[in-house]
C-alpha cells in the first residue's frame, strides 16, 4: 500500500467510529423516552343506534359518537353495534356506552381509528374462518376482560392502539365450540393499566408476535400468557408466560414499562 494512503484509512476509521458513536446515542435515548399517549378525540356528532348495524364495504364514521346498545355488561348475548361483512372496513368512528358486543366481524375486516369510551363484553369479535384482520390506531377504556377477542382462525393484527384499564388487549378464545389454530401480530401499542397484553392456546398451535409494546402501569402485566385451551362449557388452564418461545415470539427488549 502508498504510504500517503494510510492516514486517510485512520482519519475515515475514526470517523466511522465517531459515527456509530452518535448513532448509539441516539437509539438509546429514543428507547429511553417516554411513549406519547394519545389524545382522545373529539366527536363531532351524535348516532343514535337502535339495533345492529351492518356493513359492507367501508363505513366512515366521521368521528361521530354512536350509542347505545345493550347494557354495557358482560353478557354474551348482547347485540353488536357493528356488524361487517367480509371484507369490510370501519373506521373514525366512536363507540359510546353502554356498547353491547362491540364490533363483529364476519370474515376478513378493518377496524380504522375506532375509539371504545367504555368497552362491554368485548370491544371487537373476530369470527371469520381464514385470512387476515386489521385492527389500525384507535383506543378503548374500561374492558373489565378482553378489548379483542378471536373465535374464528386466521390472523388478527394490531397496531398503534392504546387501551387503558383492561383486562386483556387480545384473547385467542379458549373454549369456543370449534378449536382453531389463531395468530396475533401485535406492534406499536401503548397499554395503560392493563392485566394481559395477550392470551393464546399452545395446544392448538396458537402464536403471537409482539413488539414495541409499552406498558404504563404495567409491571406486573402478563404479556405472552399461555393457556391450555378446553372444550366449550370448560375453562381453560393458565400454563405460564412465554418468551420467545414456540408459541410467543416477545423478548424482553420488546416491552417497555413506564
Amino acid at each position: 500500500m502508498h504510504p500517503r494512503i494510510r492516514p486517510r484509512v485512520g482519519l475515515f476509521a475514526a470517523i466511522w467510529v465517531a459515527v456509530v458513536a452518535v448513532t448509539a446515542a441516539f437509539v438509546v435515548t429514543q428507547t429511553a423516552s417516554a411513549a406519547t399517549v394519545p389524545t382522545w378525540p373529539t366527536k363531532t356528532g351524535d348516532v343514535t343506534v337502535t339495533k345492529t348495524i351492518q356493513v359492507s364495504g367501508t363505513r366512515d364514521g366521521g368521528m361521530k359518537r354512536y350509542c347505545c346498545i345493550g347494557d354495557g355488561g358482560q353478557g354474551e348475548s348482547q347485540p353488536a353495534m357493528f356488524d361487517l361483512a367480509d371484507g369490510a372496513t370501519l373506521k373514525n368512528v366512536i363507540i359510546g356506552s353502554p356498547a353491547g358486543d362491540g364490533v363483529h366481524c364476519e370474515g376478513r375486516c378493518t377496524i380504522q381509528n375506532v375509539w371504545w369510551e367504555d368497552v362491554g363484553e368485548d370491544a371487537a369479535t373476530f369470527k371469520g374462518t381464514n385470512g387476515d384482520s386489521y385492527v389500525i390506531g384507535g383506543g378503548a377504556k374500561s374492558a373489565a376482560d378482553k378489548v379483542f377477542q378471536h373465535n374464528g382462525s386466521g390472523t388478527v393484527h394490531i397496531s398503534n392502539f392504546y387501551a387503558k384499564t383492561i383486562g386483556k388487549l387480545y384473547r385467542a378464545c379458549g373454549n369456543c365450540s370449534t378449536s382453531y389454530k389463531r395468530q396475533v401480530v401485535v406492534d406499536n401499542v401503548i397499554l395503560d393499566s392493563a392485566k394481559y397484553v395477550v392470551g393464546i392456546n399452545t395446544n392448538w398451535g396458537d402464536q403471537a408476535t409482539l413488539t414495541h409494546v409499552t406498558l404504563i402501569n404495567g409491571k406486573s402485566a402478563h404479556v405472552c400468557a399461555e393457556y391450555k385451551g378446553a372444550p366449550k362449557g370448560s375453562e381453560p388452564t393458565y400454563l405460564k408466560d412465554g418468551w420467545g418461545d414456540s408459541y410467543c415470539h416477545v423478548t424482553k427488549s420488546d416491552v417497555t414499562y413506564q
